[in-house]
């Protein structure tokens, strides 16, 4: 049985791995032009890797929840899947949220800017 080193290093083992894998993506997604949909994809990609979710219902120990999905789907069937599908799609769907409109709040800001020097 795993004890709580075990769960911390396995989590800071993820969270290292991952944020390997982020930069290498970021790197990738620099290439694309139209920079409001490589941030959403950037975004999308945290969500996926970075949301954690309840391994059981009744236990209190997190895992990735695309991870929790899939291994629910697997092992458990039918719609035991959706528990941690809810977490997941609300941070995707903030994710892309706070991207799309920091790409408004920007675009307004360089109008307001351009108005205001001319």
């Amino acid at each position: 049985m795993l004890d709580i080193y075990d769960y911390i290093f396995g989590w800071a083992v993820y969270i290292a791995a991952g944020a390997v894998c982020y930069m290498i993506f970021y790197r990738f997604t620099g290439g694309i032009k139209f920079k409001p949909l490589a941030n959403s994809l950037r975004a999308i990609l945290l969500a996926l890797m970075f949301t954690p979710w309840y391994v059981s219902p009744e236990a209190d120990l997190l895992a990735p929840a695309l991870m929790v999905m899939m291994l629910d789907m697997v092992t458990v069937g039918g719609n035991a899947f959706v528990r941690a599908l809810v977490p997941l799609s609300i941070a995707i769907m903030f994710g892309v949220l706070v991207t799309l409109s920091g790409a408004l709040i920007k675009r307004l800001l360089k109008r307001s800017e351009k108005s205001s020097a001319s």
